[in-house]
């Protein structure tokens, strides 16, 4: 299955939100991976049904704007702020299935972010000192009485 232009901006858009990325932290912006072409080929190589749900999961995240914000655009038409703000009141929706769709494009795009070498080395550091690790601590369990 093969997503039209618009659904891979869209996408493109959707995942840049999620993963936008800090130059304080060292932390690249999705944008600047092939995500246009992650995305073609995973789609080519995706099974039809989750193929399905992530060209839903797109649509759904694209549209919500209109829902959402009451504007008149979709996902690409928004400032990086404002496409953040959709994405955290669709995970924070009370429908299961729309956390779980908006979670498919936080996954997909966790698999590119995340094999990125940079973004790798990044969270392999870590900015605190290493310290003594704690040692176990028994569990205690009380008898129960009989009543």
């Amino acid at each position: 299955m093969k997503l039209t232009r618009f659904e891979t901006a869209w996408a493109e858009a959707e995942m840049q939100a999620i993963f936008p990325g800090s130059s304080d932290e060292g932390l690249t912006d999705i944008c600047a991976m092939d995500v246009r072409g992650f995305i073609t080929q995973t789609m080519r190589y995706m099974p039809l049904q989750a193929a399905l749900g992530f060209r839903v999961a797109v649509w759904i995240v694209a549209l919500a704007p209109l829902l959402l914000l009451g504007r008149l655009a979709t996902i690409t038409g928004l400032a990086l702020p404002d496409r953040e703000k959709v994405i955290a009141r669709l995970v924070a929706n009370k429908s299961y299935a729309i956390r779980s769709l908006v979670l498919i494009l936080k996954t997909l795009g966790a698999l590119l972010y995340a094999g990125d070498d940079g973004v790798r080395a990044r969270m392999m550091t870590s900015t605190t000192p290493a310290s003594a690790p704690r040692p176990l601590v028994p569990l205690r369990t009380k008898r129960v009485h009989a009543a």
